[in-house]
């Protein structure tokens, strides 16, 4: 049977171990309950998840080259292994230290070695519809909370915080590990006919493509001596640095902003991951019909304005901007596994999409922090939203750029 016949297969089981290593964005739940049962300060016990976003975006950057001699199967599995005895030691934990180390280090390292696997993975599965296929992996990832964090809540309210990691551990070992056996090695010179490209416009009788495979294919070394790997980092740092000062803080925003009670809040964040999980998907697979930078300058242009317009309403107008950002930060969450592809080619995407996958560590440690110290200022959120505003007209700036240098190599 013919590999374009079975991908699909592969797809799912991949999608499956990624909706279980989106752990991370059910900590907002685990977070206060610890605070409670240990008496440590937010900011303390906030370093934590800081720690786990560092680890989990900048260990790709050396462990990502095992991916290839291991082999995308035996790759995984190390990974689901250090992934569910973090989670298991986690139960044991006595200090902040020891969170910081298991949770923040262990649990980060299980997840560096999982979620970017699986989105360079995807990508080689569908190189014709990369974008596509990242923001169904990236849908998966984001959209684990919606299951995880109601799960998580009441499983916390009968036996307390720490038992929680065990139950993680257990589900997600058994679900895990399976799925890991219908994954299936992509062949080197996989690509299905007549699907090279994908969105072209008619130009001077030929198709151009917005979007398709680097003519080179660009090794991690080759790819660092290029300016436009910096220039796309800070773009999609910029991008997802709204999306994470938002999810890090939404609950607080809409209870002293907009004085929510916690129960209102709690079923407006529920949606808010809905808006994430479908901007991931929904996006993904525009821009393999508009082009990705098209779509990048549209999300820019959606999170400035829904930026400045958190700073001057309130009530449901105010939420409907927070739904905006939610689902555009899910866009550029989709986003970077496309573009790697689109810049420096497939062959070396699973080496390649670490490199660019820091952004996403710079954005999780700059939009909390900001968030955080404008409001320590004492004027609330509306200097971190102007903020936010400003930093979006400078990733806008940064695509166009990039835009047009695409366009002049064509």
């Amino acid at each position: 049977m013919e590999f374009k016949q079975v991908r699909w297969r592969h797809m799912i089981a991949a999608m499956i171990m990624a909706l279980c290593a989106g752990i991370g964005y059910t900590w907002s739940v685990f977070q206060k309950p610890l605070m409670e049962h240990f008496e440590w300060g937010i900011e303390t016990i906030s370093l934590t998840f800081t720690i786990q976003v560092l680890i989990s975006t900048l260990a790709p950057v050396y462990l990502g080259r095992f991916q290839k001699p291991l082999g995308v199967k035996n790759y995984l599995r190390i990974g689901i292994a250090i992934y569910v005895v973090g989670l298991i030691a986690t139960m044991f934990t006595s200090s902040i230290g020891y969170l910081y180390i298991i949770y923040g280090v262990v649990v980060g390292i299980g997840i560096s070695m999982l979620y970017p696997c699986l989105m360079a993975y995807s990508g080689k599965l569908f190189p014709e519809k990369t974008g596509m296929a990242a923001g169904l992996l990236a849908c998966s990832y984001g959209g684990g909370s919606i299951i995880w964090a109601p799960l998580a809540a009441n499983f916390i309210g009968k036996h307390g915080a720490l038992p929680v990691f065990g139950l993680f551990a257990a589900i997600f070992a058994i679900v895990m590990i399976p799925a890991s056996f219908m994954i299936g090695e992509v062949p080197e010179d996989f690509r299905p006919e007549g699907k090279k490209d994908l969105a072209g416009v008619e130009h001077a009788g030929k198709k151009t493509p917005k979007v398709g495979s680097a003519a080179k294919d660009y090794t991690w070394q080759e790819m660092l001596r290029t300016s436009r790997y910096y220039i796309i980092v800070i773009a999609l740092t910029l991008g997802a640095t709204a999306g994470l000062m938002i999810m890090g803080h939404a609950s607080t925003i809409l209870q002293e902003v907009q004085s929510f009670t916690p129960e209102k809040a709690a079923v407006i964040i529920g949606v808010i991951s809905i808006f994430n999980a479908f901007g991931r998907l929904g996006f993904g697979f525009i821009s393999d019909r508009l082009g990705r930078y098209n779509v990048m300058l549209l999300l820019f242009t959606v999170i400035g304005g829904s930026m400045l317009v958190l700073t001057k309403s309130e009530g449901t107008v105010f939420v409907i901007a927070l739904f905006a950002i939610s689902a555009c930060y899910g866009g550029f969450t989709s986003m970077f596994s496309p573009i790697c592809v689109d810049n420096f080619g497939i062959k070396n995407l699973a080496v390649n999409y670490s490199f660019l996958y820091v952004a996403y560590g710079f954005a999780g440690v700059i939009g909390p922090q900001l968030a955080a110290r404008t409001k320590a200022m004492g004027d609330g959120y509306n200097l971190a939203f102007l903020t936010v505003a400003i930093l979006s007209v400078v990733g806008f700036a940064l695509t166009l750029y990039l835009k047009a240098a695409a366009g002049k190599k064509r």
